[in-house]
């Protein structure tokens, strides 16, 4: 990276840029159903969303999946609720993508579509998505229980140990050594996800696309706690808005994050989300506001065109 002089300069220019009136608000009012957990109703993501939209002339209305008995058959294309989309922010495992994916088996809107969600959310699916694809990934082992971990050689040390469903880049172990594993509750976390540990310049890079924009935030790394290294809007590289846009289209997704972190042998993808925080990125709400609204109306439209097509076609079948 370039003195911490040079970057303050670029990310002025990069934030002057960004900070710009959007240049189109859509207008056309909407209904949508924000699937929200307890965990999230005091962040900025998703509240700063539902806010924006709703200042906007939109209807949103908050379903919490602990608070409430959620009615799945009101989930009707055509008797349902009225939402022109369900958008979803909860924890990897909560209750919320149960519902989402009701909504979209319904043949209802969802943000993402529901069928990436879960592509993102299971690690060792993103895992496998992520390479068949071509994008740069770990070598990559599932592991139902810690102990199987002692099957690894020596050699295949260090490495990194986290959650199959984790979130928040919580609960991620750096072990160099396989007597390490016995001082570790591992095991409390449910399935395993197990990757080689990549010489790495100490800090992750977070790529977020908004669903028009893609930035770039540099992050301290879980595995360099009080490295101090400070979060920041960076200028983002076209290598990297590239890397970005592979991802979206491998995994289907819109609105998202990617982890990765620049190895010896070039940029590396660690994990990918399909709602996150958005911090430091300028005008984060209305951005993500403006693609939600956007998804639900190219919806719509594309459902319409079938209904019309549909019934063309039963007209020249009737003639």
């Amino acid at each position: 990276m370039s003195s911490s002089g040079r970057h303050d300069t670029a990310i002025s220019q990069c934030e002057s840029q960004s900070t710009r009136p959007l240049s189109s608000v859509p207008q056309a009012p909407s209904k949508l159903c924000f699937i929200v957990e307890q965990k999230y109703l005091k962040d900025s993501m998703p509240v700063a969303v539902a806010d924006v939209l709703t200042s906007w002339g939109h209807t949103v209305d908050m379903l919490q999946p602990h608070a409430v008995l959620a009615d799945v058959s009101g989930l009707d294309p055509v008797v349902g609720d009225g939402y022109d989309a369900y958008v979803l922010k909860t924890v990897s495992s909560g209750p919320g993508l149960s519902i989402l994916e009701a909504a979209g088996a319904a043949g209802l809107v969802t943000v993402n579509d529901y069928r990436a969600i879960r592509l993102a959310r299971d690690k060792a699916v993103a895992a496998s998505r992520a390479r068949a694809f071509g994008l740069p990934f770990p070598k990559t082992y599932f592991a139902a229980a810690s102990r199987l971990l002692r099957h690894l050689a020596a050699t295949e040390y260090p490495l990194v140990v986290k959650p199959n469903n984790g979130s928040g880049c919580e609960r991620i172990f750096r072990i160099d050594r396989a007597s390490q594993l016995e001082k570790l509750d591992l095991d409390q976390d449910g399935f395993l996800l197990v990757q080689p540990y990549l010489p790495n310049p100490g800090y992750d890079m977070k790529l977020y696309n908004t669903g028009e924009d893609v930035f770039a935030v540099v992050r301290e790394s879980p595995l360099h706690p009080g490295s101090g290294t400070v979060e920041r809007l960076v200028p983002l590289t076209a290598e990297l808005r590239a890397l970005a846009l592979q991802v979206g289209r491998a995994f289907g997704l819109d609105i998202y994050g990617v982890d990765v972190i620049e190895t010896p042998s070039g940029w590396m993808v660690l994990d990918v989300n399909d709602f996150p925080s958005f911090g430091k990125v300028p005008q984060a709400a209305e951005r993500v506001a403006q693609s939600v609204v956007r998804i639900a109306h190219r919806a719509a439209a594309r459902i319409a065109s079938v209904d019309v097509s549909t019934a063309i076609h039963g007209l020249e079948a009737t003639a």
